[in-house]
């Protein structure tokens, strides 16, 4: 937050909005991260269902322990 309101400095001198736009990049960071989270989560789902579909629904998919 510190870097980001020194860089911020010369484009929005005025503190408490140089403070909103910083935190507005934080948001957008926290949120392009979690999308990518989702994203590959989703995509394992993908996958998973698809074995499930190849094999069938009987369990042969798991893993023997």
């Amino acid at each position: 937050m510190r870097i980001a309101m020194a860089r911020l400095r010369s484009t929005y001198p005025f503190k408490p909005q140089r403070r909103a736009v910083a935190a507005r990049m934080w948001v957008d960071y926290l949120e392009r991260h979690a999308m990518r989270e989702w994203m590959r989560t989703e995509q394992e789902l993908n996958e998973r269902m698809d074995i499930i579909g190849q094999n069938g629904n009987t369990g042969e998919h798991y893993e023997k322990r």
